[in-house]
C-alpha cells in the first residue's frame, strides 16, 4: 500500500479498555517501522503518541490500526465511510484483535512482528449495502450503511410478519416469517450465516437474502441477488429495520425497506495475503 505521509492513528476500541501497555507496544512497533502514530483516544496519549479526534484521524491518516474486535471493526468501517480523505476514498483499515474471535481483525496481538510488511500489503475492496426505511405515508429514511447486513425483523415476539420481496420492481415472493436479512459478502459469515444463509467469496460482489424462521411446509431457501439490483421488502405487521445490529428505524404495518449497493466500499489490509476460506475455517471452527 501507499503512504503519502506515514500518518497511521490507532482506533481503540472505546467500550472495552485495553492495557496502556498494549496499545503503546503497538505504537512503538509502529514508530520503529518510520510511522508517524497517533491515537484517537484521549485516554492512551502521552508524551509520544499524540491525541488526534476520530473523525480528523479518519481524513487525514494513510491506515488507521484498529485495536479491538468485530464491534470496534465495523465502528471503525462507519467512520470511514462518513470522513473520507481528500481523494474520496476511505482510508484502509487493519485490525489487531483484541476481542473474541475477531473475524474481520487481521493479527491478533501476538503477530506484531507481521507489521513489517505493511509497505508491501495489498488492500482489499468489500462492497457496503444502503438501506432506505419508507414509511406508510411515503416519508423516506437513509442511506443507512451496513458493512454485515440490513435486517427487517418483528418488532414484537410472537407476531408475524407477512413479506413480499421485490427485485428491480418485479415480485420474487411472498413469506410469512420473523423477518429477512440482506447480507454483503463480509456480513455472510456473521448473521446470515447463522440464519443458514450462503457464505459467499468477499471476491464475489453479491447480495444475499435469507427469511428469518419461516413459516411454511415447504423448503425456504435463501437467494443470492446481482450487486446491481434493487432489493426491496415490504411488511405487513410492525416491524424494525436494523442495520450492522443496531436498531435505525421503526417500520409501521406498510413501511417498506430498500436495499441497494452503496458507493462507497471497505477497504481493509491484507497484511498475511490470507485466503479467504483459511480465515473462515480458522477463525470460526
Amino acid at each position: 500500500m501507499i503512504f503519502a505521509s506515514n500518518a497511521v492513528c490507532l482506533f481503540p476500541n472505546p467500550k472495552k479498555p485495553i492495557s496502556a501497555e498494549k496499545v503503546h507496544a503497538v505504537a512503538a512497533k509502529l514508530r520503529a517501522l518510520g510511522f508517524n502514530v497517533s491515537v484517537a483516544s484521549e485516554g492512551y496519549a502521552s508524551g509520544s503518541l499524540n491525541f488526534i479526534p476520530a473523525e480528523e484521524a479518519f481524513r487525514k491518516s494513510d491506515l488507521i490500526v484498529v485495536l479491538g474486535g468485530d464491534g470496534t471493526m465495523l465502528r471503525a468501517a462507519k467512520l470511514s465511510r462518513a470522513n473520507p480523505k481528500a481523494d474520496g476514498h476511505p482510508v484502509p483499515l487493519l485490525g489487531i484483535n483484541f476481542g473474541t474471535v475477531g473475524y474481520m481483525t487481521e493479527l491478533e496481538f501476538g503477530e506484531l512482528d507481521l507489521l513489517d510488511g505493511l509497505y508491501h500489503a495489498p488492500i482489499e475492496a468489500r462492497m457496503l449495502a444502503d438501506a432506505f426505511v419508507t414509511a406508510p405515508d411515503g416519508t423516506v429514511s437513509g442511506p443507512f450503511t451496513a458493512v454485515n447486513e440490513a435486517v427487517i425483523c418483528r418488532e414484537q415476539a410472537g407476531k408475524i410478519l407477512r413479506l413480499t420481496l421485490r427485485c428491480d420492481g418485479y415480485e420474487v415472493s411472498n413469506y410469512r416469517a420473523d423477518g429477512m436479512i440482506f447480507s454483503t459478502p463480509t456480513g455472510s459469515s456473521a448473521y446470515n450465516l447463522s440464519a443458514g444463509g450462503p457464505i459467499i467469496d468477499p471476491k464475489l460482489n453479491a447480495f444475499s437474502v435469507c427469511p428469518l424462521a419461516a413459516f411454511t411446509l415447504a423448503s425456504v431457501r435463501p437467494m443470492i441477488f446481482s450487486p446491481d439490483s434493487v432489493l426491496e421488502v415490504r411488511a405487513e405487521g410492525n416491524a424494525v429495520v436494523t442495520c450492522d445490529g443496531k436498531q435505525i428505524a421503526a417500520l409501521p404495518d406498510g413501511g417498506k425497506l430498500t436495499v441497494s449497493r452503496s458507493e462507497g466500499e471497505l477497504r481493509l489490509v491484507n497484511l498475511k495475503n490470507s485466503n479467504f476460506y483459511e480465515v473462515l475455517m480458522r477463525k470460526l471452527s
